[in-house]
């Protein structure tokens, strides 16, 4: 890898930047899962889908207490808790007597929650930028 390279990545690593794409990454996966959620809320049998937000994210980054596997070829299925598994999507059961399980009143508010979370990640990654430009061009 060359010298300007490591460099980058080192800055961008200082700053967070890699943490902070995670999250806005995983925000919006979360916000395609319930966006879905609100357009089926009138199909029969859908199942609402969901993501555990905080539990993701701490897998992206690495920051749990939980084991991961160690697989020691590309063909191996990853074990425990991994970084590369997709996140684990819950599916709500559809009550008898019900269309759906799609909850319209909880779904806007996930919607709402998602949206504040995105908009956090997003202002927080524009001030690591703007903080770098500084350093940069301060004399």
């Amino acid at each position: 890898m060359p010298v300007e390279n490591k460099l980058t990545q080192y800055i961008f690593d200082k700053i967070g930047v890699p943490t902070l794409g995670k999250y806005l990454d995983l925000a919006a996966y979360r916000h395609k899962l319930v966006s879905s959620n609100v357009a089926n809320a009138s199909t029969p049998g859908y199942r609402a889908k969901d993501i555990d937000f905080e539990q993701e994210f701490q897998k992206a980054t690495g920051k749990t207490n939980h084991l991961e596997g160690v697989t020691t070829n590309a063909g191996h299925l990853p074990l425990g808790v991994h970084k590369n598994r997709p996140p684990q999507v819950s599916q709500d059961k559809v009550e008898e007597g019900e269309m759906n399980s799609v909850d319209i009143d909880r779904e806007v508010s996930n919607m709402t929650q998602n949206e504040l979370l995105y908009t956090i990640g997003a202002k927080m990654m524009q001030r690591r930028f703007e903080g770098l430009k500084t350093a940069i061009t301060s004399k």
